[in-house]
């Protein structure tokens, strides 16, 4: 009997692909697919340490998430997870893996020092020890679940936010100023590494998802996800652009395009992110205490300019609905985000739901409003 309670080709599911499918191509006049990542079916969830030890844990987690999103009318697909993505190339270039209290994967840098750069060199990917789960996992899991439900392509930081993992975090912006050649000498091991890794991962899958995590997914190849957090907030424009744009254009060139995941205010480097060649999509998480959207689709502004080139997943989190929403996510899109998207063409737009409490029962409710917000 299967572990999965629905059918991966519903036609509410399918409804999903296609809704999500216009979106990433931007086709004019489409459905807003409204998500809602964070459902899960009822049953015990095990934390990330004890799931990547064991694939019988690791199953029961993917396949209570994968039951969870397809237990509602939401457009985003139910699929099988893969995990851990953050830490596995820092990894195979000598950082320490360590979990903190919640079980969740954090690493140690290998040096305080720049010039450690000339001694570092990565381990093969099947050399490494969460690469190496994450392979057992996509085989364990084609056995056990089969291939009609695709598997979420991991993401992969990218090149300039795993170089931040290996050397101490400040060391390596000081050294983007005093030593540059051995950054970028880092830069470049980590974006060959990463499209190896990648390319092998995408290769073992029968039926991949893409872009991946952090982004709700499809099964056409429309490039995948990598999580740019560090550069997008901690770089100068100028240093973004020489120190990030080139190499995150590289992986996008390997993959049919990149999908940019990054938390935080990174409106300073918005603009690097529209010019950056491969990028197809942008996730944000919108509000006053994080991602301050415009007041108005004619402000002169690079978000403004940036929903007219690419896709972009409007999320929200405790963070960006800030002390003026707290508690409060149904007043936070009816009263803030959603008067500074509907004024504007939604073309390219994914929208999380503003998610349950507020008035609202629960994940179905939330889901529902958000959708009839859209469309009044």
């Amino acid at each position: 009997m299967s572990l999965l309670n629905f059918d991966p080709k519903s036609e509410r599911i399918q409804q999903a692909h296609k809704r999500l499918r216009d979106a990433y191509n931007r086709v004019p006049g489409h459905v807003v697919p409204v998500v809602d990542p964070g459902l899960r079916a009822p049953g015990k969830t095990y934390p990330e340490k004890e799931a990547l030890a064991d694939p019988e844990k690791m199953l029961v987690n993917a396949v209570s998430w994968a039951n969870g999103l397809a237990s509602s009318d939401q457009d985003w697909p139910p699929f099988i997870n893969t995990y851990c993505g953050v830490v596995m190339v820092a990894e195979a270039f000598g950082c320490k893996i360590v979990f903190d209290d919640f079980g969740t994967a954090w690493t140690e840098p290998v040096s305080s020092n720049i010039e450690a750069v000339d001694r570092i060199r990565p381990m093969r990917p099947d050399q490494t020890p969460l690469i190496r789960c994450l392979n057992t996992w996509v085989d364990f899991a084609q056995r056990r679940l089969g291939t009609e439900l695709p598997i979420w392509t991991m993401d992969v930081q990218s090149p300039f936010s795993v170089a931040a993992h290996i050397i101490e975090p400040m060391e390596l912006l000081m050294a983007c100023i005093s030593d540059p050649e051995r950054v970028h000498k880092l830069c470049r091991m980590i974006t060959d590494f990463s499209i190896t890794m990648m390319r092998e991962h995408i290769a073992q899958m029968e039926h991949p998802a893409f872009p991946g995590r952090n982004f709700p997914s499809i099964s056409d190849r429309i490039g995948i996800c990598i999580a740019d957090d560090t550069p997008l907030v901690m770089l100068s424009p100028e240093m973004y652009r020489e120190f990030a744009m080139p190499y995150n254009a590289e992986v996008g060139a390997a993959f049919g395009g990149i999908h940019i995941h990054s938390c935080g205010d990174y409106r300073i480097n918005l603009e690097n992110l529209i010019i950056t060649p491969g990028v197809r999509s942008i996730q944000l998480h919108a509000g006053v205490g994080e991602f301050r959207l415009p007041e108005t689709p004619a402000e002169d502004c690079a978000f403004n300019r940036a929903r007219q080139k690419v896709t972009y997943l409007v999320d929200t989190n405790d963070i960006s609905r800030g002390q003026d929403y707290k508690g409060r996510g149904r007043d936070h899109y009816r009263d803030y985000v959603l008067p500074r998207l509907k004024t504007a063409n939604l073309t390219g737009c994914i929208l999380q739901s503003c998610g349950p409490g507020n008035g609202l029962a629960d994940h179905q409710a939330a889901i529902d409003w958000t959708r009839e917000q859209v469309k009044t």
